[in-house]
């Protein structure tokens, strides 16, 4: 019940998005430069729907994060 609760905490704050943008941020340079090299790099460059991982993260996801941003400037604003 403990363990939940600090769960719930951790996740419920302000902090807890940029402690697991840390993490795998530091995972995904290790992976990049260790022996597993290559089949890292095989993995972003696979095909998903004609498109390779690397194309929807840059133009999907990256035009959902700014429109979150942009929503979030709005709310700041008024």
């Amino acid at each position: 019940m403990k363990i939940r609760k600090l769960f719930n905490e951790f996740f419920e704050s302000e902090k807890a998005g940029g402690l697991i943008l840390v993490f795998v941020t530091i995972v995904s340079l290790v992976l990049a430069n260790s022996p597993f090299q290559t089949g890292y790099i095989k993995l972003w460059n696979y095909d998903v729907a004609g498109h390779s991982i690397v194309h929807w993260i840059n133009d999907g996801l990256m035009a959902i994060f700014f429109l979150l941003i942009g929503l979030e400037l709005e709310r700041e604003i008024y």
